[in-house]
């Protein structure tokens, strides 16, 4: 039953995201690529599933007021690759982000980055290091 409630829930979500997600999807004209913006958040709910992994998580503004906002990385395989994992995140964790935000000023965002246990993690759009052959042994 949980499961079937937590499908729908991220059906409607995608679904409130689909004007939004037409824009964007394998481009960013959703989102200023020229900001970047870092927030003191608390996560509400991580969504890890395709075509793009989910952050909500809510932010006080400079009146003191809860903001929520909703950020996305890549795939999960994608995700794997950077060490980040289906358990992740768990509502009431205190995360440092680093966002490129949307446009048109929601609270919207690709993650760049997210510090979580003093541990930082690579967001979307950015790639390990490529391994490079080691000449030195020859």
């Amino acid at each position: 039953m949980q499961s079937k409630f937590r499908t729908a829930c991220a059906l409607a979500l995608s679904l409130s995201f689909a004007p939004a997600a037409l824009l964007a999807h394998h481009g960013s004209a959703l989102y200023d690529t020229t900001k970047r913006i870092t927030v003191q958040a608390v996560v509400t709910d991580w969504l890890w599933a395709n075509p793009h992994c989910l952050l909500e998580f809510d932010v006080k503004d400079d009146k003191g007021n809860t903001v929520h906002w909703n950020a996305e990385v890549s795939n999960p395989q994608d995700m794997t690759a950077q060490g980040w994992s289906r358990k992740m995140f768990k509502p009431g964790d205190q995360v440092t982000l680093t966002l490129i935000p949307a446009k048109n000023g929601e609270p919207i965002g690709r993650i760049i980055e997210v510090v979580l246990n003093g541990k930082t993690y690579a967001g979307f759009g950015t790639r390990p290091p490529a391994a490079t052959p080691d000449n030195s042994k020859q």
